[in-house]
């Protein structure tokens, strides 16, 4: 056999030779002992001041509404990605037009259908939220839904393109 070993080959170093316990069968773990083996009561202890931060894992944070049409797009966004990339593999690679290209033509519908539930939500959002001003709820963050102000002339910053101050100039009137 290749595996044998020859008379004239010496034993292998057994490394836990030294640490084999013959009375319990098995390898003893040796114990290192210093001078004090007490811990350093001069440090003090971090632990105590230190409180853990609490995080809200409700779900309540969010309205059902968007929750339920965040997960739906979620899903169908990813069936989407899903749909193009092994429509594309299969045309690349295979050379299956039929399956490939029914694959990238779902994957699109897909993309379009996802597009298109956004879009509805969005515009039923801003819809109720115009109908509704006390029902804001600090949803629209997207600059586009944002009213845009005429720029003051007594602010620097507003307008379309930040203006640079001089530095003697003060923020006071």
């Amino acid at each position: 056999m290749v595996f044998d070993r020859t008379e004239n080959e010496p034993d292998e170093w057994d490394p836990e030779a030294d640490f084999y316990d013959e009375e319990r069968d098995g390898l003893t773990i040796p114990q290192v002992s210093t001078e004090d083996d007490v811990p350093d009561d001069d440090l003090p202890d971090l632990s105590d001041g230190i409180e853990p931060p609490t995080v809200s894992t409700d779900e309540t944070d969010v309205p059902g509404d968007i929750l339920e049409t965040f997960w739906a797009l979620v899903l169908v966004i990813n069936a989407a990605v899903l749909a193009v990339s092994l429509g594309s593999l299969l045309l690349v690679f295979k050379g299956d037009l039929f399956r490939g290209g029914l694959l990238v033509a779902v994957g699109a519908v897909l993309f379009g259908f996802a597009g298109r539930r956004y879009k509805t939500f969005k515009r039923d959002r801003d819809a109720s939220t115009a109908d509704d001003p006390e029902a804001d709820d600090g949803a629209d963050i997207d600059a586009g839904t944002a009213e845009s102000k005429a720029p003051d002339a007594a602010d620097p910053m507003a307008g379309d393109a930040p203006r640079s101050r001089s530095p003697e100039q003060n923020d006071s009137p």
